[in-house]
């Protein structure tokens, strides 16, 4: 059937329902209940039968029943019964003369299917964040990863530290345009979007990217880093030098209060910490880090790093979550096993550092390889196939490659997308390709059959004023590949600030003994 992702189990039967305006909607979830309203209100068609969902015991995620006489769906809890909705209502749109009749029986291969929404870099409000909620449930995602600190802008209230939304939401201009960029969520806006969010069965998963990616937090408290400088929330991308001072015990009393506050803002027990790309150049210079260094026993600047990490992620700990981190943070080898691990990296050095932890620690791993699931590209960068067909369990997760993985995560940074209709449709209908691979067997996968249920559907971001990128332009020639690709190279490298090479090389560097 012409659904996305594709369900665990079809049966079809004979005959058809077909629906209608008169069509009644029984469904105790009440973003259920509307959601399908408004697409039946909107068909104009005679038929009648009708859509019943109920709270009931099964081992699926739901199970349904379509007959001539209507449809009937039940589940265990309110986010399947969501799941259920959001299949009929993709039904509706792909079989609109009338749904084929069949038994659905649909659960999801794993747990965590997830798209990070970067606020940081471009500030999206209310109503922007809760479209994207919409165009997320309507592929049964279950948790946005929301990116709400970084250099260019800290995009959060917080009111133990006030001047991290008061300064850090405000930089001068972006890239030289000469226009103020500002944003940040109110407590009560935060309440709102996980309420929003939760009514359709996704979690928020709030990110505070430390110790590196700093810049508009050092920016309210220059007293967070080494030099202890006062700077301006930076106005270009790339990789900062202006990373938390670790050997400053000042640091950590006042992360326990911004982390004891936000984690009390986002009932979600996953909360994401960062740890990626941290140049360590300024901990060379600094004596308070080096006195750590020498109390501690560290031999280099990564289990520095990881010394901080499992600080601050035994903070959060207390505060009853469960952390995420990029990959880089296991390069110290030092990170606790707890800590769930985002895999975006390439390179061999990533490969053999989330190798080691899955097979010696059992490490969980949310694999977002930025090759295939960093929808910020354009589409000669990642075509849609390359999308789907990326299969999630690699190789280098060697014999426990089906247990370690958690998820699936496709991101949207915003460097270069300022504006809503590009974030649509860079992340649709790529997001449904990633979709799929969390929610279906990979034995099920199949580009072409796919491509063709997707055809079925895309009707459904009309309707809701969805932007998407057309079909025909999400898996373009050779040369329209590398045109895209050149392009996209120089607009990077003209966005980066003028050390950023070198902070990288900061960060990914290999470790050496003091």
């Amino acid at each position: 059937m012409n659904v996305i992702p594709r369900p665990t189990i079809v049966k079809e039967t004979d005959g058809k329902f077909v629906f209608g305006v008169k069509s009644a909607v029984e469904c105790p979830v009440p973003a259920a209940a509307e959601l399908l309203s408004g697409v039946i209100a909107a068909s104009g068609r005679d038929g009648v039968g009708k859509m019943s969902f109920a709270i009931a015991p099964v081992s699926s995620d739901y199970e349904m029943d379509i007959t001539p006489d209507g449809i009937s769906a039940c589940a265990a809890n309110e986010s399947g019964l969501f799941h259920a909705a959001v299949t009929v209502v993709q039904l509706l749109f792909a079989y609109p003369d009338g749904i084929p009749c069949a038994h659905i029986e649909d659960k999801p291969r794993f747990a965590y299917r997830a798209v990070l929404l970067d606020v940081c870099r471009h500030f999206f409000d209310v109503a922007t964040v809760k479209k994207f909620i919409d165009s997320m449930a309507l592929f049964k995602f279950n948790y946005l990863h929301f990116h709400l600190s970084d250099d260019q802008g800290f995009r959060l209230q917080v009111d133990c530290m006030p001047k991290l939304h008061e300064i850090g939401s405000v930089r001068a201009e972006t890239l030289g345009d000469g226009k103020v960029h500002k944003g940040y969520y109110t407590k009560a806006e935060i309440a709102d979007l996980i309420a929003y969010a939760g009514a359709r069965g996704i979690e928020i998963v709030p990110e505070i990217d430390v110790p590196g990616h700093m810049g508009a937090a050092i920016a309210a408290y220059p007293e967070l880093w080494c030099s202890g400088r006062p700077i301006e929330v930076p106005t270009d991308f790339g990789i900062h030098d202006k990373v938390l001072c670790v050997g400053n015990e000042k640091t950590y009393d006042m992360l326990w209060e911004m982390l004891s506050e936000i984690a009390a803002m986002f009932p979600c027990k996953l909360f994401h910490l960062g740890g990626d790309e941290v140049p360590k150049l300024g901990w060379d210079k600094c004596e308070d880090c080096r006195n750590l260094m020498r109390r501690e026993g560290l031999r280099n600047y990564e289990q520095l790093q990881g010394y901080f990490t499992n600080r601050a992620l035994r903070m959060l700990e207390k505060l009853g979550k469960t952390v995420i981190l990029w990959n880089e943070a296991l390069f110290s080898g030092l990170v606790d096993d707890s800590a769930i691990i985002q895999y975006w990296a390439f390179g061999k050095r990533s490969a053999d550092a989330v190798a080691k932890a899955v097979s010696e620690g059992g490490r969980k791993v949310v694999v977002s390889r930025c090759a295939n699931y960093y929808f910020d590209y354009p589409y000669g960068v990642t075509p849609l196939k390359k999308a789907y067909k990326f299969e999630p369990v690699l190789a280098e997760f060697g014999a426990n490659g089906n247990d370690c993985v958690f998820g699936v995560e496709c991101t949207l940074w915003t460097e270069h997308i300022a504006d809503e209709e590009l974030l649509f449709q860079r992340t649709h209908p790529r997001a449904a390709a990633v979709a799929e691979s969390g929610w279906s067997a990979a034995k099920d996968k199949d580009y072409a059959d796919f491509e063709a249920r997707l055809k079925a559907v895309l009707p459904m971001f009309d309707f809701f004023d969805v932007p998407y990128t057309p079909l025909g332009k999400c898996n373009p020639s050779l040369f329209g590949r590398i045109r895209q690709s050149s392009a996209w190279g120089v607009t990077n490298q003209g966005g980066a600030n003028k050390d950023s090479a070198r902070n990288w090389r900061s960060s990914h560097m290999t470790p050496r003994d003091l």
